[in-house]
């Protein structure tokens, strides 16, 4: 079974965070929400209050097949959290599935992570010259998969779920959400 991390702060954008992680979970993808705060309930961007599946600190990444970065107001504090900028630089230089929406792909490439890297991202929150910018509702580019916003969500999901578990499964969970498959 495939393993997935999706790393959660306060401030998290809901509609990216909980849609990634149900689909992905319709998917039999095994998904572990993951506080960077120090607490497991999280207080979403839209006053949505929802509790992860685990801390940071109790976190072993090892047995991961890839990592998500939810985007939103908070994603300043998941980029600062410790560790969570050198998870990504490991995830994406290993090979291993690195996803970021919103805001999220920004703030990787602000470290340099995604230079010469193809990628999308909320309005605003694309620094130049590091990455390879689109308008795209999504992007994938070799492990790198980016999505533009919450609008993106679903597609966002489908092109994880596509790389993880192949086409049938996404154009399954894409057909049972009422999602047309891109």
């Amino acid at each position: 079974m495939k393993k997935i991390a999706v790393l959660v702060v306060d401030g998290v954008e809901e509609v990216e965070c909980l849609t990634t992680v149900d689909f992905m979970r319709r998917a039999g993808i095994d998904v572990t929400t993951v506080s960077v705060t120090g607490k497991k309930e999280i207080a979403g961007s839209h006053g949505i209050t929802f509790c992860t599946d685990a801390l940071w600190d109790e976190m072993d990444f090892d047995g991961f097949d890839g990592v998500v970065f939810p985007g939103g107001p908070g994603t300043h504090d998941l980029g600062a959290a410790k560790g969570t900028r050198a998870l990504a630089e490991q995830f994406l230089t290993s090979g291993k599935l690195l996803a970021a929406i919103c805001a999220a792909p920004g703030m990787l490439s602000e470290t340099g992570l995604l230079k010469g890297k193809t990628a999308t991202g909320y309005p605003g929150c694309k620094p130049g010259g590091k990455a390879n910018w689109t308008e795209n509702t999504t992007e994938v580019d070799g492990n790198l998969i980016t999505g533009k916003g919450p609008g993106a969500a679903p597609y966002f999901a489908l092109e994880i779920i596509g790389y993880l578990m192949g086409a049938d499964v996404k154009a399954e969970i894409a057909a049972s959400t009422q999602m047309p498959c891109n």
